[in-house]
């Protein structure tokens, strides 16, 4: 089938296509390994046993603060000091304070944010949809397109994702529409990591007050933040991951589902990657109640 200014995806095409994929998915396991501690025989005629225990001492109190740092470093991250929502905040539970507190944390991200107050204002695409959304699509950057309206996923491949969309039996309004990044990124002068991290931890705070039941990042580079993964989106679509949320958040960990880009899908409009993006969708629906 070929490329048209407005492809379509109908459902009968999909599931007629999904017949000829394998699913293959994958289960997270961790293992929690403990390492013995040896102790030592005291002695009255030796100090040099007590000078050892206490040099060991100390070495485990140092190790233990690294570990400690490192683990806060990678579960709030070291560059989103400003982070509220689930950290310094109370997450809200109605449906009315959970739309009050995105909000808040869109004027705070567009306030606040150094890589997108080094943008234009009107450029700034934050994110669509229900603040109770029980799927949530997570794209790496808006692009021009997106920017021109201020709503996500716009043009050809936006009307693609609306068709994918619906073919799970859902809609816009019933979902969520976000980015890692809420500005285009320019190929001109390219974000350093602190502000890419800086902006993505806008993307936390909305995962933790919205809450899915699956997060469904499209393309490698969301797929790549969300999993904390270096691997390729061909890798990682098709198999069960995990976003783990900031430690003492007390939220449980969110399934992700990655799947290819609608963008990707229009380059490559073949049997197999319809078939592909089709079963990474199906997988995401096992999870949700609304379909």
């Amino acid at each position: 089938m070929g490329l048209t200014t407005s492809p379509t995806f109908p459902l009968q095409d999909m599931r007629a296509v999904s017949a000829t994929t394998t699913l293959e998915t994958a289960t997270l396991t961790a293992k929690n390994t403990s390492t013995p501690v040896a102790h030592s025989h005291l002695s009255n005629t030796a100090n040099t046993a007590s000078d050892d225990s206490l040099h060991a001492a100390i070495s485990n109190v140092q190790t233990a603060r690294v570990n400690v740092v490192i683990a806060n470093s990678n579960s709030v991250g070291a560059h989103s000091p400003a982070m509220q929502w689930g950290v310094t905040r109370q997450l809200p539970q109605t449906l009315q304070e959970r739309s009050d507190a995105l909000e808040e944390i869109r004027a705070r991200h567009n306030a606040t944010c150094p890589l997108c107050l080094a943008a234009r204002q009107q450029d700034i695409v934050f994110g669509q949809g229900s603040a109770h959304a029980e799927l949530v699509f997570v794209g790496d950057a808006p692009g021009d397109n997106e920017a021109a309206v201020g709503t996500p996923f716009q043009g050809d491949s936006g009307a693609k994702l609306d068709e994918m969309i619906k073919a799970m039996g859902l809609s816009r309004e019933q979902v969520c529409l976000t980015y890692v990044v809420k500005c285009p990124l320019q190929e001109q002068h390219p974000a350093t990591q602190e502000q890419l991290d800086q902006c993505a931890s806008f993307l936390v705070e909305q995962l933790l007050v919205i809450r899915p039941k699956v997060i469904l990042p499209l393309g490698g580079l969301a797929a790549k933040h969300l999993l904390r993964s270096g691997e390729g989106i061909s890798l990682l679509r098709g198999k069960w991951g995990v976003w783990t949320p900031p430690h003492g958040c007390q939220v449980p960990t969110i399934p992700v589902m990655p799947t290819f880009h609608p963008a990707y899908l229009l380059r490559n409009y073949t049997l197999e990657t319809r078939a592909f993006m089709w079963s990474d969708l199906k997988l995401a629906m096992t999870k949700l109640s609304v379909t």
